[in-house]
Parts: C-alpha cells; structure tokens; sequence
C-alpha cells in the first residue's frame, strides 16, 4: 500500500454519512469501520436491515431526514466530517436538489471540518439531463462554503447491472441506446468509496480537488464480451432505439445517455488507479459479484 493510502485518523469526532444505508453512503461507511473511523450512519428508518448491520459493525445511527434541517442540525452536532449523496431515484429530481441544498447549509452551520460530495460525471457541462443538472446546483452549493470541501464525480455503476441480471441470463444480450463505437465508462462503488476515504483522511491533500472516478472504459460490444468471458457464454450487445429507451426509463436518463453518446464522459482508468490502485476494471468487477455464478431468487 502506497504511503498516501495509508489509514490516517485525522478525525477524533465521528464522520456523518449521508444515505448511509444506500449503495455509496453504505459503502463509505463499511470502510471507514473497517479502517478505524468513528462513523453516524444518516438515515431516515433505524429499524431497517441495512441501519441495523451498521451499527452491529460499530456505526451510530441517527434518524435524520435530508430534507429537514432540524434533524440534520441535531445529528451533525460534534461532526468531524461529512459524506454527502443523494440520490435522485429515490426522490426524484427535485426533491434531491432540495435534500443537497439543505444538507450542505446545514453543513456549513454546524462546524464541520471537510465535506466530501459525490456527484456524477460530466455533470458540470450543462448536459440538460435533469438530474445531473440538479447534481451540478448542489456541487456549486458546496463549493461555496466556507470550510474545507472535496467533489467527486463518478461515472455510471458497474454495480447497477445487477438490475439487469435475470434479463442478461434469460435473454444473453445486454441493451443499452448508445453506439456500439461509444466509450462507456463505468466504476465499482466500492472504488467510489476508496476515493471518499482517501479524501476524508487526507484532507491536506484533497481539499478543494474535483475529480472525476471511472475504473474502466470500454464500448458496448467489449462489455458484452466481458460479460461472455466472466458468464461463460455468449452476451450479445443489442442497442435500444432512443423510443424504447425513453419508455423503459425515463426521459431523464434517455437524455443523459444521447449526452454521453454525443459528447463522452469524464474520468480515465488511469487517474482513479493513481490514488486508488486496487480499483477495479469491469471484468474483474463481474467475477467479485458473483456473476459466473448462477443468479438466485425468482
């Protein structure tokens, strides 16, 4: 391990992790446990299964709402730092811009040291994809306050291929709308979260950075065949129309793949291997996931 990924306790006080039993606030706070922080898991429900792992694993979990300020002031009371993620999804375009707003203010309120904001790539270009127009309001939110702030812009999941997976196994092709020469890149989570520590324990060296994350860049087609090598079979690459894209998912992100399949997107393996060299390409993602294996459940 290299000398600037070495565990740094810079924080005596806890980390506040927002969406803390979501897919990136859940894995911001395994690792900070895993590595000796002190960790307050934000989430709506305490009673959930994935509040209830947390603080099993050592973490504090307090019932905060993103989009009350009150309950945000009373759990960031002591906070060393914050992870800041929304998630539009889940809430919907607008209410995660409101969720950013009233989380960074408060953030600025409280006394915090360092705020790290994971946001998406390429959404600082005025892409007209709403919700990464929305991410890029709350990023300039952040970088407005007056304490020590670190933004992240990560590219597509490699993780949320899994909402695919009975449709890859059944049918062998994986479908997306862009084209087939069109570089897609993509990142594991759990690198995110690597980049999200690094951050929150180096804050001497990630202060005021903004760093797009992509652990793997490849064409659909390539994707397939990663696909082929890690299920042993053949996955077929099928591109959707720009019609069907829009009716299996939303204009919002019909709008966001014609940008990438326009004008790109940011991030290069490279980068994100400098700071984080464990990182993972895609086919060493699937392999980690399980995918050679077959999918359970119905």
């Amino acid at each position: 391990m290299s000398d600037q990924n070495k565990s740094i306790k810079i924080h005596d006080r806890p980390v506040v992790v927002a969406g803390a039993t979501g897919q990136q606030g859940g894995a911001v706070a395994r690792r900070l446990l895993a590595r000796g922080h002190a960790v307050r898991a934000l989430t709506r429900d305490p009673s959930k299964p994935a509040a209830k792992t947390l603080e099993a694993a050592g973490a504090e979990v307090a019932e905060a709402d993103l989009s009350d300020r009150a309950s945000l002031d009373a759990a960031l009371k002591g906070a060393g730092a914050v992870f800041s993620v929304q998630d539009f999804l889940e809430a919907g375009v607008e209410a995660e811009r409101q969720m950013g707003f009233t989380l960074t203010d408060a953030v600025g309120a409280a006394g915090v040291g360092h705020i790290v904001y994971s946001g998406a790539s390429t959404m600082d270009r005025n892409t007209g994809a709403p919700h990464l127009d929305s991410k890029w309001q709350i990023e300039q939110r952040v970088r407005a306050l007056e304490i020590p702030w670190t933004v992240f812009r990560p590219a597509a999941f490699m993780d949320n291929w899994a909402w695919d997976r009975q449709s890859i196994e059944r049918d062998g092709e994986i479908t997306l709308p862009l084209r087939p020469d069109t570089p897609y890149r993509q990142v594991a989570v759990t690198d995110i979260a690597a980049m999200a520590v690094t951050a929150l324990e180096r804050p001497d060296v990630w202060a005021g950075q903004i760093a797009p994350l992509a652990g793997d860049v490849a064409t659909p087609p390539e994707i397939a065949g990663a696909f082929s090598r890690v299920m042993g079979r053949e996955i077929r690459y099928q591109q959707m129309s720009w019609d069907a894209c829009l009716a299996a998912q939303g204009e919002d992100l019909m709008l966001m793949y014609r940008y990438f399949d326009d004008f790109g997107m940011d991030g290069t393996p490279e980068y994100l291997r400098r700071w984080h060299p464990e990182a993972l390409t895609f086919e060493a993602f699937l392999r980690a996931a399980g995918w050679g294996e077959p999918a359970t459940g119905g």
